[in-house]
């Protein structure tokens, strides 16, 4: 190398130090970055199984739910069947329940117009009924004396006597009539008197007295106060009586309307209960029909959102199918590269270490030399080991390339050792290949180039190192001022 280059190329315990502390440092930073692409890629395939058996429970659900919809359906249609027969049930007993309600209510206004027709004819006879009632109640045990103590009664008092006895259906004579007088209970006897079963026979004897013109209450009373108020009584039943037989047949037909209406009403009440069954029914049936449909349709909604989501895990689980047997490959690539790691690592930190000064082919013999006793110490190592690709990412070495490193594998294998170093490099440039990558990787850093021709240099190397700049020492020659 001495005779090919014509420079020297000294190797001091810096060296064989920076082996040491960078193997170190360089295996645990490759076991980290080997361990996490394994987790990661793990985890990934984890999630591919896992998404897998969800598509395969999803599927299960998903008949399932397809199922229970079908079922739903059928029970709905069943409902909306029944509803439709109940409906019509419902509809004829309205039918019903209305006919009977209207043709009800005309009964009872025709049996309102009944009884008000015969109140009106009872109410003809109820005044006279009444003042007689009066005139009876005023009478005491003396007015009776008074009309007893007649040992021959004025006519008028004899003939008002003989229509009390006969309405009494007694004999008509006065010894009767004294010996009903003399009776204690006779006035409540005549105020208790069964005046709606009076015969027709005694009827029509009394209408006779009261047909006499002398028979009268004011032409009586001159001669006997007490003969005048049983004229007014016997007055008041002949009236009653005769008003009886005409309202009397009235209040018959009233009473079997009323009977028949009171049947009615209570076939009515039953029917309207029976239609209050059937429309509470049909309601029940409604409510059941919209919870079913309810639950169709939210088990339909989540049937639909589960084929969406079937669909989708589907698609990423046969996206993914291809880079699953691509992961797999890579954990056992990975995986095997860690089983590597101690003699890969120990290869990389010599190449960093020892490579720098030397060129490609001599990099090629050392690098033979050094397996060789790698695998002597039976030190595990990867068969086509490669510094660059160990040491560096596809991606970082094309943006080198774009920035304007060449893309040579000697080339690579100096901007990784450029890069990963522990040591300020020292970059023999004679075509400025170096310069022009150094400046491009480094311009967002704010890169200072400084050589010792510059009057400020050492300033601006200070202000560089205060604030964290790159700095680029151009046009070195082989010996540097150490001061």
């Amino acid at each position: 190398m001495k005779l090919e280059l014509r420079r020297h190329n000294y190797v001091t315990p810096t060296n064989y130090l920076e082996l040491v502390s960078g193997y170190k440092k360089l295996l645990a930073e490759k076991r980290k970055e080997l361990g996490d692409q394994v987790s990661k890629l793990s985890n990934g395939l984890l999630k591919i199984s896992d998404t897998r058996e969800k598509v395969e429970v999803m599927s299960v659900e998903l008949e399932e739910a397809k199922k229970q919809v079908a079922e739903f359906q059928q029970q709905c249609d069943e409902f909306l069947t029944v509803i439709v027969q109940q409906k019509m049930v419902a509809n004829k007993q309205q039918q019903t329940v209305t006919s009977n309600s209207e043709k009800i209510a005309a009964e009872e206004t025709q049996c309102k117009a009944m009884a008000d027709n015969a109140q009106r004819d009872l109410d003809e006879a109820l005044p006279a009924l009444e003042e007689a009632m009066k005139a009876l109640e005023s009478l005491n045990k003396k007015d009776m004396t008074e009309i007893k103590s007649y040992g021959r009664p004025p006519v008028l008092v004899e003939t008002v006597m003989q229509a009390v006895m006969t309405l009494l259906e007694k004999e008509p004579t006065w010894a009767e009539a004294k010996r009903q007088l003399g009776e204690a209970n006779f006035i409540k006897t005549l105020v208790n008197f069964d005046k709606d079963n009076i015969s027709d026979r005694v009827l029509k004897k009394i209408g006779q007295f009261c047909k006499q013109p002398d028979f009268q209450p004011d032409i009586i009373g001159k001669v006997s106060l007490a003969a005048k108020s049983l004229c007014m009584w016997v007055q008041a039943m002949e009236v009653y009586g005769r008003v009886y037989r005409v309202v009397e047949p009235k209040r018959a037909q009233l009473k079997a309307a009323m009977s028949q209406l009171s049947d009615k009403q209570a076939a009515l009440a039953e029917a309207q209960n029976k239609l209050k069954e059937v429309a509470d029914k049909l309601e029940e049936l409604k409510k059941q029909h919209a919870e079913k449909l309810d639950m169709k349709e939210k088990l339909r909604m989540k049937s639909e959102d589960m084929l969406v989501k079937l669909d989708r895990a589907d698609k990423l689980v046969t996206g993914l199918a291809g880079e699953r047997v691509r992961w797999e490959e890579r954990v056992t690539g990975l995986k095997q590269c860690m089983e590597y790691l101690v003699g890969d690592t120990l290869l990389a930190a010599s190449f960093l270490s020892y490579m720098g000064p030397f060129l490609s082919n001599y990099r090629d013999e050392l690098q033979a030399v050094w397996l060789k006793e790698i695998h002597s110490l039976e030190i595990p190592c990867s068969p086509g080991f490669s510094f660059a690709v160990f040491l560096s990412k596809p991606t970082v070495v094309r943006d080198w390339n774009i920035q304007g490193l060449p893309s040579d594998a000697f080339s690579t294998e100096n901007g990784v050792i450029v890069t990963r170093g522990n040591r300020w490099p020292l970059m023999v440039d004679p075509q400025g290949q170096a310069l022009k990558w150094i400046k491009n990787m480094e311009l967002k850093k704010g890169l200072k180039i400084i050589d010792f021709q510059m009057p400020d240099y050492l300033r601006v190397l200070e202000n560089a190192i205060q604030f964290g700049n790159p700095v680029l020492l151009q046009n070195v020659q082989e010996e540097l001022d150490p001061h």
